[in-house]
């Protein structure tokens, strides 16, 4: 009988926030701290290169990352700071995946309030069911149409010659192919 010990000296780094198996169509969503504009933003995306490491903030100094979510209906709560003279304002619950679409990595994202944010809670996603991937066997045909797979099927040589193809000619509007 052999025994396998497993390997104990795997080390990450220190500042690692999430652990997870990744799964390719799953966006991720970053909450982060513009630090030359001084806004919030927010951004979703996919990882379209495993292989490659990519900063996923923009590069000012003051630019720090709040919050990131793995979820994919993930919701946040923000906090308002109170304005002087004024009550607070009320928190809101945001859909992050309502408030921003899916954009590439290098995108800026969304601005996510001009107001002064106390915190940002993260919340309990939205429930989401990953659908279950379906052979192309299974897949219904609807209306089956052959496509003509060159252009000699397309557009089969007319007979220059014979007046029906003068008359075909100008129905089509001066020679131009027509697809449909």
């Amino acid at each position: 009988m052999k025994t396998v010990i497993p390997d104990l000296t795997l080390r990450f780094d220190d500042d690692m926030i999430v652990l997870e198996k990744w799964v390719p169509n799953k966006p991720l969503t970053a909450i982060y701290w513009e630090g030359e504009k001084e806004l919030f933003y927010v951004k979703r995306f996919l990882i379209e290169n495993a292989d490659k490491e990519e900063a996923i903030i923009t590069e000012h100094p003051k630019s720090y990352l709040e919050a990131i979510f793995t979820d994919y209906r993930p919701q946040a709560e923000l906090v308002y700071a109170k304005k002087r003279g004024q009550d607070r304002k009320e928190n809101v619950t945001i859909d992050l995946e309502d408030f921003i679409s899916i954009k590439g990595i290098t995108a800026m994202g969304n601005q996510l309030t001009k107001d002064k944010v106390l915190e940002i809670n993260v919340m309990e996603p939205l429930p989401y069911e990953v659908p279950e991937p379906r052979a192309p066997e299974d897949i219904e045909v609807v209306d089956e149409e052959n496509v003509p797979s060159s252009i000699e099927e397309t557009n089969p040589k007319k007979d220059t010659k014979s007046p029906q193809a003068n008359d075909d000619k100008e129905a089509e509007g001066d020679g131009q192919i027509t697809l449909f």
